[in-house]
């Protein structure tokens, strides 16, 4: 399967936001989507194309030094192809290497019942740090996970 790894263009967000909409129990309106890409300074936006179409993204934002993941999904037809894993990678290499901006950790939400999403974490160095009780709108509770990207000495 041929792959590009992007960044987001205007042209783009009606797209993913027909992502958004299948991917998410509490999907974000348009508008959402539209002012993190505008009108959000520390926001970025990724997509990934398979077969020549926008499959999936990551919405993700740098502060400081620290990275938080807003949203990360991929179409139910791509799933379980590596493609989630692509857009984890390419994320970190977006991250300042060097000077004082340089990302320590990386920080995410992600719902108690998402198994196959708390996996791929896992799977790829984000640990679990609290369990934050109603965090969504449904009343579902949050995993909050963390990857520390570089230790103390």
């Amino acid at each position: 399967m041929d792959y590009k790894v992007r960044l987001l263009k205007k042209a783009d967000l009606q797209k993913v936001y027909e992502i958004e909409k299948e991917c998410f129990l509490d999907p974000w309106k348009y508008s959402d989507l539209e002012y993190e890409f505008n009108g959000n300074p520390v926001n970025k936006f990724i997509v990934i194309e398979a077969d020549g179409k926008i499959v999936g993204f990551n919405n993700f934002m740098i502060t400081f030094n620290s990275a938080t993941i807003t949203q990360i999904a991929v179409t139910r037809e791509y799933r379980r192809k590596g493609l989630a894993t692509i857009l984890l990678n390419e994320m970190e290499k977006m991250f300042p290497k060097e000077g004082e901006d340089i990302v320590e950790n990386v920080t995410l939400e992600v719902r108690s019942s998402n198994l196959p999403a708390i996996k791929l974490y896992e799977k790829h160095g984000y640990e679990v740090v609290v369990k934050k009780p109603h965090y969504y709108a449904d009343g579902e509770d949050a995993i909050y996970m963390v990857k520390r990207l570089m230790l103390c000495h």
